[in-house]
């Protein structure tokens, strides 16, 4: 039976990065030499410190033949050559503007026609520790341990496992491949995989720098010749497109080299493997266990886990996608694929609370993509927030794409043009998230049409909301087993209903969270008295509930995460039904995941119908500040009408108001939305309230750019006072904005129609006083596809029409007017509400000049929703259970090659008839196309 080998220690977190001199690292490939004409290998290679160890001359003495390719010209070692270069690539590239440097230092242990000799191969491992290696790649397989025979080497009688653990005291990794016989190798002790198994290698003390990497395709899946073992494969590799365990050893001794760069000084080689196994991408096979880790190497989390190791537990990671550092956004790192995008164009963040640094949207990664955050608490929550801003595409329905957090769907054709309300405007989405079993978050992004996009990534700790927050239940055991004990931050102490207070089956406990919140996960640690069934409620008044999840059939008690929730509350109540034979319900804990909603008014401009003093002006109900506020003021206050304003910007779906009133609160009042300032519709009456503080209104429904709380009636203080006002909802998307758009006639260039849907108002569409022989002239945008249009939008120039009719079609040809304006005397925003039609083609049709005999037109805007006939866009989800996720192939690998194993004598042979006496024998072969090499290829 295989022995288990000795027990790896997991390491600590690094501390942050010491100041270092960039050195270069090099990666010793002990093999049949390199092709030196091979343009893609050639700068990466260290040519001075080569050497060829059958003849033990150096490439400073002997020039280019003494490490030259022995096999072919573009042999065994000169492609195991090329995926080193590969691995160095995709790690170099998760690592960003992070300077690397990394070198191959080409060592040939064969003569001519890859005869390879077990002496070069030792004096191989010993010439690279010596020579400052920090990797060792060795592509060779042997049933036994064998040793130098060379008098004249000071290493002589020592054994290949003696070499490697003397590279070990040189701080060197040895990558080695475990052969390509598909079989599992714990049965089949081979060389140098066994190096690090005490029960094999009875050289003392042990080496623990060796790396075994099996071979796995592009999707993460054993290629059908590699071998496997859980006990002596540490991890699987890509290996290119024949799948041999040699180029998955070239891989991962690129990749190795590139995090061994980038780690302090006094790294070991343990360290740099511990980076390696722990940042795996957790892969099954269908063979079964089949390595130590489980998973398939993954570079851009391995660099992540040096470059931010301490980001763990505490301080968030902040990326710059596809720009540099800014703020506490750093540079763009630990991704891999996709391009990158910036423009100098300022981008609106009025609709984003906390929103990144002006840099962070300026620049965007965009394509296919991926990003893995590494050095995570293992199941730990984290709070994954997403900046987007719509750079370089002027319409909806342009760009789409899927977002994927740990194999689980966060976004769902999202549209960032759509989303934010227009091009060069921010918007945020945040998702709670568990990180996997190797402490990795990854977030994909996948195009549908138009390439994906993000512009900064934050990855922080999340926040229990629930933790030392107001908690209240039904009933308690005694003062002993209060509510408080399940959010004290202690899972050693406990709320209990207490078995003789429990009258029926039913009993709750509540948590105020203090404001609205999108709850995504709740934990909560049963005691023995566990709830069989239960709800999961939420509430933003605690007169209203809604269930987010109902729980049946649970049978333990213990750890009970309830993730992938979706829904808006600021009490979160756990309301349990059925007990289990206690009669009773205790909770160690109770903690809660969520985002925060964005206060569309935080910061916005406000007004008010009176103002107490200077101290109490209206902006304080917006300064995110609850010890401020603003006051009408007693003895300004001359009828019961008084109001407070905010504009947000632009124009939103509102859908929540907050409001936190002072002892002068309204006791009568409207909540009311305006697109312009002027015409106000009331989305909410309230009459007889009674009470200060914090009231939530989260079923609102209409659509405004103003809000307005309009009071009819003061209570006995004869004043109205608000420590907050919060406004939420969503941007409305311009349906016109980049469409194509076409006019009766033009003034002449620069004044094209396209000027009204460019989302610049400084530019503007001109019919021309001279070209407009009638006053009949128009304006129409193909908006792509059939809308229900509520809302038109225009900002006249000083050639405004006096009247004009808003019209609807379907082809371009038959028009339908929704609405006819007439006597329109100003120039300025003209807004259009409350319209009802569909259609693809819109129309401004004018039939009256004012005196300057000419329509001119800034902007055109026009928002409503896709009519039936399409699909809607599906609403962001954040239903985010943590998956394994899924295995990630630098590059499309081509089809297998079928690689026969062919073991003779003792050793394991690939791919062709064994020799008469025994040789060391490669896993691997040529690519397709190249011609086949000799002896043990």
């Amino acid at each position: 039976m295989p022995r288990v080998r000795r027990r790896r220690n997991r390491i600590h977190d690094f501390h942050a990065l010491e100041d270092r001199t960039l050195l270069t690292t090099l990666i010793a490939l002990v093999d049949s030499g390199v092709d030196l004409t091979d343009q893609a290998v050639l700068p990466y290679l260290d040519l001075n410190s080569g050497y060829d160890a059958y003849n033990k001359v150096a490439y400073t003495t002997g020039g280019p033949q003494t490490i030259q390719d022995t096999s072919l010209q573009h042999g065994h070692g000169s492609v195991v050559a090329g995926m080193i270069v590969q691995g160095i690539k995709d790690a170099t590239a998760a690592a960003g503007s992070t300077p690397v440097d990394v070198k191959i230092m080409p060592i040939r242990d064969t003569s001519s026609g890859l005869n390879i000799d077990k002496d070069a191969l030792i004096r191989g491992v010993f010439y690279a520790a010596d020579h400052g290696a920090s990797v060792i790649n060795l592509s060779v397989n042997t049933y036994y341990n064998p040793s130098l025979d060379d008098p004249s080497s000071p290493y002589n009688g020592e054994s290949l496992v003696q070499a490697i653990q003397y590279a070990e005291t040189k701080g060197a990794v040895v990558v080695t491949a475990p052969g390509n016989g598909a079989s599992n190798i714990d049965f089949i002790p081979v060389f140098p995989p066994y190096a690090d198994d005490p029960a094999y290698s009875t050289y003392r003390p042990t080496p623990t720098n060796v790396l075994v990497a099996a071979a796995v395709d592009a999707q993460g899946n054993l290629t059908s010749i590699s071998n496997w073992g859980p006990i002596h494969v540490d991890l699987g590799a890509y290996s290119g497109p024949e799948g041999a365990t040699s180029y998955s050893a070239g891989y991962t001794s690129g990749v190795a080299g590139v995090v061994s760069n980038l780690m302090p000084a006094g790294r070991t080689a343990r360290n740099v493997i511990d980076v390696l196994d722990q940042t795996v991408t957790p892969h099954a096979q269908s063979v079964g266990a089949w390595s130590s880790t489980g998973g398939v190497l993954n570079p851009a989390a391995a660099v992540a886990r040096v470059l931010q190791p301490l980001q763990t537990a505490a301080g968030p990671v902040a990326i710059d996608a596809g720009g540099g550092a800014s703020g506490s956004y750093r540079s763009d790192a630990y991704f891999s694929g996709g391009t990158t995008y910036t423009t100098a164009s300022a981008v609106d963040v009025g609709g984003v609370d906390s929103p990144a640094p002006q840099q962070v949207y300026q620049s965007a990664r965009q394509g296919d993509f991926s990003y893995t955050i590494g050095g995570l608490v293992a199941g730990g929550a984290y709070d994954v927030r997403l900046d987007f801003a719509e750079l370089s595409v002027s319409g909806a329905g342009q760009r789409l794409f899927n977002v994927s957090i740990n194999g689980a769907t966060a976004l769902n054709n999202f549209d960032v043009f759509a989303q934010a309300g227009g091009m060069n405007k921010a918007v945020v989405r945040d998702f709670i998230i568990r990180a996997d079993a190797s402490g990795t978050i990854q977030i994909s992004f996948a195009s549908v049409q138009g390439g994906a996009e993000v512009n900064g990534i934050v990855v922080s700790t999340a926040t229990d909301l629930a933790l030392k927050s107001p908690v209240f239940s039904s009933t308690i055991e005694n003062t002993a087993f209060n509510p408080q004990a399940a959010v004290d931050g202690n899972s050693t102490t406990r709320w209990s209903s207490g078995q003789w207070m429990q009258n029926t089956s039913t009993g709750w406990i509540t948590v105020d969270l203090g404001d609205l919140y999108n709850i995504a996960d709740v934990y909560m640690n049963w005691e023995r008295a566990y709830a069989v069934n239960y709800e999961i409620q939420v509430s933003p008044d605690l007169v209203s509930w809604t269930t987010l999840r109902s729980v049946t059939g649970r049978s333990a008690p213990g750890i009970d995460d309830e993730s992938g929730l979706s829904g808006v509350g600021r009490y979160v109540r756990i309301y349990c039904t059925q007990t289990n034979a206690t009669d009773n319900y205790s909770l160690y804990d109770l903690n809660v995941y969520g985002t925060r909603l964005s206060n569309l008014a935080a910061g916005k401009p406000a007004t008010s119908s009176t103002v107490e003093s200077a101290a109490y002006l209206p902006a304080n109900a917006v300064d995110s500040s609850s010890t401020t506020r603003w006051s009408s003021g007693q003895w300004m206050q001359n009828t019961s009408t008084g109001w407070f304003a905010v504009d947000l910007g632009a124009l939103y779906n509102l859908s929540g108001v907050q409001l936190n009133w002072e002892t002068a609160y309204a006791v009568d009042y409207q909540i009311q939305a305006s697109t312009n300032g002027t015409d106000w519709t009331t989305l909410k009456t309230i009459t007889g309230n009674a009470q200060k503080g914090i009231v939530t209104f989260d079923d609102l429904s209409g659509v405004g750019r103003f809000v307005r709380i309009y009071c009819t009636q003061t209570n006995a203080t004869g004043n109205y006072s608000l420590y907050d006002v919060k406004v939420y909802g969503t941007p409305l998307t311009d349906l016109a904005a980049g469409k194509s758009a076409t006019s009766s006639t033009l003034e002449g260039p620069g004044f094209e129609a396209s000027r009204a849907v460019d989302s610049n108002s400084t530019t503007r569409w001109s019919s021309g006083q001279w070209m407009q022989n009638t006053q009949t002239g128009w304006i129409a945008v193909d908006l792509g596809a059939q809308y229900n249009i509520d809302d038109v939008r225009l900002n006249w120039e000083k050639a405004y029409a006096v009247d004009y009719q808003i019209q609807l079609s379907d082809d371009g040809v038959n028009w339908t007017t929704i609405r006819a304006v007439t006597g329109r005397s100003a120039p300025g925003l003209d807004d259009q509400s409350g319209l009802s039609g569909s259609g693809r083609y819109i129309r401004i049709y004018c039939t009256q000049t004012n005196a300057t005999g000419n329509y001119s037109l800034y902007d055109l805007q026009v928002f409503g929703a896709p009519a039936s006939s399409v699909t809607p866009q599906a609403a962001p989800s954040t239903s985010l259970a943590a998956s394994p996720i899924t295995a990630q192939g630098p590059i499309a690998a081509g089809k297998l090659s079928t690689i026969k194993r062919s073991p003779a004598n003792g050793w394991l042979l690939q791919g062709r008839p064994h020799p008469s006496t025994p040789q060391l024998a490669r896993p691997g072969r040529p690519f397709p196309g190249i011609p086949s090499r000799k002896a043990g290829l």
